[in-house]
Formats: C-alpha cells, structure tokens, sequence
C-alpha cells in the first residue's frame, strides 16, 4: 500500500514502510531522483562525528493518519545507520497538506546514551527532473545575502564541489545559513514556468541551513533541496522541529516571495523611521583612528568632513574608530579619545554638524569582544559563544598599514558574545545611552544584524543545550535597542536579515548582492521585503567598475555607503566617484517620492533585450519605471503595451517612464 498527499498540484507519494518515496506533479515532469530519500539525520557520538541516518535505511518504520490535519506521521520507534548500527531515537515525522502547501516537521526524542542527535535535514528533496526536461533551463533563486541567482544549477553547482573537505563524491552541497548569511528563510527553483519553494517558517527564528546541491561528479542527474534543523538533542532531551514548506506552484520566483512574505505578515512590522532616515540618501562612513594607531580625522575636522559629503548630496556622517581604543580595538568599551579631543571636543563636533543641518552616526560592535580587554578576562570569557568542542570561536580583523608585519602576524583577535547573556544584553544598553548622551542622531551597532553562523554550544548560557535558539534573545536585544530612541533619533544595523528589520530603522549592508556581480540579484528581497532601507558596499575608490557598481545600487534603491580608501579618506579624494555619485542622489532626489517614499515591486512583464535591468517603483496609484543599459553596447527597445517607443540607451545610460 502507498500513502499519497496532494497538495495543489504537488503529489507526495510514500511506501507503506516509508522507505520509498516519489514526487509527481500533473502536467509537469517532476521526479525523483532513483533511491531518493525523503529526510536525513546526523548524530554524534564523540568520536563519530557526523553519523548519517537516511529515510531509505530505516526498518520498522509505519505510516499512521494524522489526528490533526490531512496528512499522515511517519512513526520510527528507533533508527539505524548505513552500517545497520541501532540508535534509540524516536522520531515522528510529520506530513501536512494545507493550502496548497507540504508542511513537514518532526518530533524527536533522544534515548540513546551514546550519540547526539545533532541535524535534521527535512524535507530532503531529490529530484531527476523537475517542471523541464531541458534540465540547463532551470534557475535557482537563494537568500543568500539580498539574493542570488543562479542558472541551470544541475551543472553549475559543481563549483561548490570542496575538493578535499566534505563528502563531494556522495553529493556537492551549496549551503546558507539563516539568520545569517542567507537573508530569508526560503529559496527554490523556476523550470517549465513553475516555481518549486521550499521555505522554512518558524516563528521563534531557530537557526537553520538552506542547503541546494547535486550528485557527485560524472553521477546521474540529481538536483537536491534541503533544510537543516538544529535539535542538538542529547540524551533524554526530546524537540519538535520548525516547519518547513514545499509548493510547486505556477509563475517565477515572485511565486515564492509572495508566498513567503504572506507567512511574514503573521510576525513582521515596518519600524518607525524618522522622516530623515526614509529620505537618507546615504553617508560617508570614515574611520577617524585606525585599528593599529594611525589618526585620520580628530573631532574638530568633522564639520569639514561635512561639507565634503554635502557637495555630493549626503548628509550623515557615520563614524567608526571615534573612541579610544582605536577602530576594532578593545570592545566593547567605547570612550571619546582626548588625541581626537575629548569629550567635550566630539560633543561640539557632533553639535556643530547637527547645527549646519547634517546628521551624525556613531558606530559600535553588537558582537565582538577583544581578548586583551578587561571586559573579556572579567566577563567576556564566559558569555563568549563556544563551539562544539567547547572552545572560544576565535575571529580576527587584521588592518594594517604600509608595513608587512601586522599583516602576516597579528593583529587582534576578539571573541563573538553570546545574545542570550543578561550581561551583554545590559553592556548594549549602556553604550547606547552613552552615544545618545553625545546627541548623536544614530546608534549603530555592528554584525548584530546577522554575524556569521556561528551555534553555541555552552549550555550554561540562557539558551541551554539549545544553541538554535540564540536568536530569541538578539530579537529582544535588538528591541530593547530600538527603544532607547526616541523622536528623531535613529538606530541602525550591519547586516540585512528579515527577522531583525523590524528593530532597525536602516541596515549597512554587508553581503552578497550588495554589490554587482553577474549572479546578484537584490530582486529577492526587495521585491519580498521593500520597506528595507539598505546600503550598498565595497567600493571604495574608482576602480574600473565604479560606475556600473553605483549605477546598480541607483536602480535598486540602495542608500549609498561612501568610504573611500576603506574609510581612511573622504570623497573630496576621488572627484569622478564625486561627480557620478553625486548626478544619482540628484536623480534619487528628483523621483524621490518613489525611490524614498515609494514601494519596489516588480509587477511589469516586460521583454526586454539581454542587457537592459529593469525596477519599478510605486507611490499611491503612480509608477515608476527604471532601466539601466548594463551591457557594453547601445541598446534599443520598445515596450508598446506600456506606450514606449524605440527607447535607445548607450551603454551604463539610465532611463526613466512613468505610468
């Protein structure tokens, strides 16, 4: 007997031992791949590491009907490994059908003595064809960063292939994880005018990795999805998984972002953003002294360094190494340097740019702490996150000057704070109101928005032997930050990650997408999240892609992030940045209602030459259309159903057309 679950036109088929499984799709060739499994368990038994339990070994297994929906509960009184090892685990997976959707979770109880149950991958998809045959048709869109586009992955997956470290000759895995790296929880694949998402919706945010790869080498055809879920279970700890969703829908990749954002209208608000952070053009972000000593700017050159970013059209100033410890130094402790002249001197640097109209940001880490601070060997040392082994994650930022000696041999190290640390959580405060007692006009707090991904494994921290959950307590910490502000006042974040951006009113991006490469495509979470107010990165003088990386950043909306020679000079120092830049924030400002006030939402199918990127932008019942010739030749176009006419662009021009 099989056990099918239909969902819209997405069919779920299971063996009566649960040990086969078959995806099928009407009017769609969607298969499974041969011996597909349909999840995946890791374990750990401390000398074994990374122990693999597949769906497809398992003996035992039944299938029941589900009491609480349509569906049914795949029941596993234990599990067995490839090598035919017996672990006393539990497991209730379980299968939903709801509005068109499979929701798939998991209840899990551990009873073994040995072995942790460390990841769950489910659903685990394994497919041989999805919605066309022509496999090199077929396009993955993924969160990672503002967003990626990625053709034909059957293929072009292999150069995530390691080489050396993973189990490549099994498959080749492409993986993000959230919230983190990968901005959303969602991503999936376009082929035959279909859109197959697959999306994890949890409410409480748990750590997770959205994980896209394909069998090994010279194999056959295998395209996999997959979400990694965290239990870290030891013995006699028993979890439920988040959900995660597959839909198989048709239309393109807007198909998953409406689809995901309707599940983010249950959890996400809009912030409130003072008028000056909606209309902020931008900022120019410099480094008043440096990690290793050196001074550029003392407070009293802040009025100048204004009126440096006024001429192109930017009004903030967004300070970073302003305190005496020097920039990525000593955190978390954050006083006025009397070398850039004291307290009193920032106080009347900040006063005076604020009298002149301007508009002062004053950065601080929401992460890091440094080794060789007091903090650390006071505190730091035991909120800091751990890792598996139990050890201190260990980053280092290493700036150096001319010389070659700190670039090789040092310098600095800082360990990552746990969130869910009351004493950390108290530390944020208290730099806070400590920044707004200078009347700065933004808070900003660095990596608090994303950081990398790093779990904690020490259970004597709030989250217990949970380290997925940390993310609770960053939620609250970003809260109780957001709440320090009051009136005009701002509070800004690096990072852009849906579950955070409720708490900050703008984010320094740091990710992919916010820069051109030819697999970026921001229309992910923009098009999914575009009340958003983010920046570009990276560039940081005239190289020889400058215009082209601003003129991206232009047609997405971005706020430009102006740090010349990595924050160590102003735009005075680069006159053809300057002068581009400058014409943008014109034109920003000219359609400003749009581009400030306005909505990003791609809803025109326009065909358009290879070349031509194309944004809209919406204010009430207006619209404005955006193209950019992104090609090294002049191209013309005409779009008759929206009444334009043989539309000629010379290579990086820009065009605009209302409706």
């Amino acid at each position: 007997m099989d056990y099918s679950l239909q969902a819209g036109d997405l069919r779920l088929t299971l063996s009566e031992d649960a040990r086969a499984v078959r995806w099928s799709a009407a009017e769609a060739p969607l298969r499974e791949a041969a011996g597909a499994d349909f999840w995946r368990l890791q374990m750990d038994d401390g000398v074994a590491r990374d122990i693999t339990v597949k769906s497809g070994s398992q003996i035992g297994g039944h299938v029941v009907t589900a009491t609480d929906g349509e569906g049914w509960d795949v029941v596993y009184s234990g599990l067995r490994d490839e090598t035919g090892r017996q672990y006393a685990v539990e497991m209730t997976v379980h299968i939903r059908a709801a509005s068109g959707q499979l929701l798939f979770s998991a209840t899990i109880a551990n009873n073994d003595a040995e072995a942790r149950v460390n990841e769950l991958k489910l659903p685990f998809i394994d497919l041989n064809c999805i919605g066309d045959t022509m496999r090199e048709k077929d396009t993955l869109y993924r969160s990672f960063g503002n967003g990626q586009r990625i053709v034909d992955p059957w293929n072009a997956l292999d150069r995530a292939h390691s080489e050396y470290m993973y189990s490549d000759h099994h498959e080749i895995w492409l993986d993000m994880t959230y919230p983190s790296l990968a901005s959303m929880a969602w991503f999936g694949l376009e082929s035959g005018g279909r859109f197959l998402y697959v999306g994890r919706h949890d409410e409480i945010f748990r750590t997770c990795t959205l994980a896209a790869g394909k069998g090994p080498r010279n194999g056959a055809p295998r395209l996999l999805l997959a979400v990694s879920h965290f239990p870290l279970l030891a013995h006699g700890d028993k979890e439920t998984t988040a959900v995660s969703v597959v839909a198989f829908e048709k239309g393109d990749w807007r198909t998953g972002s409406a689809l995901y954002r309707s599940w983010a209208d249950s959890w996400y608000a809009e912030p409130r953003k003072p008028k000056w952070v909606r209309e902020l053009s931008g900022w120019q972000r410099v480094i008043m002294k440096h990690q290793y000593g050196e001074v550029f700017f003392t407070y009293a050159d802040l009025p100048r360094l204004y009126e440096e970013g006024r001429q192109v059209g930017v009004e903030m100033l967004f300070l970073f190494g302003w305190w005496k410890g020097c920039f990525d130094n000593g955190y978390p402790v954050y006083e006025p340097d009397p070398a850039l002249g004291g307290e009193q001197g920032l106080k009347k640097a900040i006063a005076e740019v604020r009298r002149r109209g301007g508009k002062v940001a004053l950065y601080t880490n929401g992460v890091l702490i440094d080794v060789q601070s007091d903090y650390y060997r006071e505190i730091g040392y035991r909120i800091c996150r751990k890792d598996i082994d139990g050890n201190e994650y260990r980053e280092h930022y290493r700036f150096a000057g001319d010389g070659m000696l700190l670039r090789s041999n040092g310098y600095k190290s800082f360990v990552s704070a746990c969130q869910s640390a009351p004493e950390w959580r108290e530390q944020l405060l208290s730099v806070g109101r400590r920044k707004l007692e200078y009347e700065a006009d933004c808070i900003f707090y660095d990596q608090i928005g994303g950081h990398w991904p790093h779990l904690c494994f020490d259970d004597t921290h709030a989250h217990g032997r949970r380290g997925d959950r940390e993310n609770q307590w960053k939620r609250d910490n970003l809260r109780a930050i957001r709440e320090l502000c009051s009136g005009d006042q701002a509070f800004g974040t690096e990072f852009v990650v849906d579950c955070y951006a409720p708490y900050s009113d703008f984010h320094h991006s740091c990710q992919y997408a916010s820069f051109k490469d030819e697999e970026s495509y921001p229309e992910l979470y923009r098009q999914t999240f575009p009340e958003t107010i983010m920046s570009n990165r990276f560039i940081h003088d005239e190289r020889t892609d400058f215009r082209r990386q601003l003129n991206y950043a232009f047609v997405y909306g971005f706020r430009f992030d102006i740090g010349i020679y990595r924050c160590r000079d102003t735009i005075a120092a680069a006159p053809l940045y300057a002068e581009h830049v400058s014409r943008l924030i014109a034109l920003q400002q000219r359609y400003g209602k749009f581009f400030y006030n306005g909505r990003f939402s791609l809803q025109t199918d326009l065909s358009l030459p290879a070349g031509i990127v194309h944004t809209e932008y919406f204010h009430g019942n207006e619209r404005l259309l955006v193209f950019w010739n992104d090609s090294a030749n002049a191209l013309t176009f005409s779009l008759q159903q929206i009444g334009i006419e043989n539309v000629k662009l010379a290579a990086g021009e820009l065009a605009f057309h209302l409706l």
